[in-house]
């Protein structure tokens, strides 16, 4: 069963698809005020048992370092599809600056090669008018 991306819709690994399906479940705002809730009642049943706080307290650690890691493979896998992406589009900009490059040096050959050839039509014009002014002279 192929696997999407939730915002791309490009296709992702099934450790990608969990960790995206993870995230959309931790981050709500529900997620946010529940986690909030179960502390402040964990300090304050912690207050008359120790335990209950120390509990809470690896949990915690536990939950934030899960999250993170989570987040974590999201953010390498999405880094690492999004460089291939900057690749294919950089050697496309290098082929149509080569191909912009070729043009442009065309162009400057034909200005070159015209420039000769309005050189030489000048200098014959000259030579046609000079003829032409002169004709009666012989």
């Amino acid at each position: 069963m192929p696997y999407f991306h939730p915002v791309t819709k490009e296709p992702i690994s099934v450790g990608e698809a969990i960790s995206w399906g993870i995230q959309r479940a931790i981050r709500r705002w529900s997620f946010l005020i529940g986690i909030t809730t179960i502390t402040v009642i964990c300090v304050i049943w912690g207050v008359h048992d120790f335990t209950i706080l120390s509990w809470w307290n690896v949990w915690a650690s536990y939950m934030a370092l899960f999250i993170e890691s989570v987040v974590g493979i999201a953010m390498f896998k999405q880094t690492a599809a999004d460089a291939e992406v900057i690749r294919k589009i950089l050697a496309m900009e290098m082929a149509q600056f080569e191909e912009l490059k070729n043009l442009v040096l065309d162009i400057k050959d034909m200005v070159e090669r015209n420039s000769g050839l309005a050189e030489r039509i000048e200098t014959d014009l000259e030579i046609l008018e000079h003829d032409v002014m002169h004709l009666g002279d012989e």
